[in-house]
């Protein structure tokens, strides 16, 4: 089974025992939860079903039942991207990610994996007039327009658009270089 681990680690960070705060909760996991869920903090991961019935169970983890880009767009867009802890040195990021991580970390909300393949098919750049909580509103209103507005629409769109594996390939990317995690 295909899966991907939502929350954020606090403290002290051991394969063996680790604490990941979801949703105002606190989890201390232990054993193999713990080499569960670190497998899918930074990339998707593969395991039996029957081993990740407590991470399930407590909502740390999405999963697929197959690999694939589709999979994987169906698995993120159960997530909320957000900016990963500043770091000294970080990876170069590629002309996709960066437009992206543009994109996640100045809109002035969080936006959807669907927002983003909208923002990518577009070809949207992050421009200031889109950019901060001032001009959200614009933001928003270039997205959703009277054919994108009703409930899942732009979902199921994206779900289909022609730059969706490249918005995937470059959150994954975004996502093992530390830059972003995942709620």
């Amino acid at each position: 089974m295909l899966y991907i681990s939502k929350g954020i680690p606090r403290g002290r960070v051991g394969r063996e025992r680790l604490t990941v705060a979801w949703r105002g909760n606190e989890y201390d996991l232990e054993g193999d939860n713990a080499r569960l869920w670190l497998e899918g903090c930074h990339d998707t991961a593969l395991a039996e079903a029957g081993q990740l019935t407590t991470l399930i169970n407590l909502g740390l983890i999405d999963t697929a039942d197959a690999d694939g880009p589709l999979n994987i767009y169906r698995l993120l867009t159960n997530c909320v991207v957000c900016p990963g802890p500043p770091r000294f040195l970080r990876w170069p990021l590629r002309r996709t990610e960066w437009r992206l991580w543009r994109w996640i970390m100045r809109a002035g909300f969080h936006l959807s994996l669907a927002e983003l393949v909208f923002l990518l098919e577009e070809d949207v750049r992050p421009v200031p007039e889109l950019l901060g909580e001032a001009n959200r509103q614009a933001l928003v209103e270039m997205i959703y327009t009277t054919e994108t507005i009703a409930d899942r629409l732009l979902e199921a769109r994206m779900e289909d658009a022609f730059g969706r594996d490249a918005v995937v390939e470059a959150l994954l990317g975004l996502l093992r270089k530390q830059y972003i995690m995942l709620i």
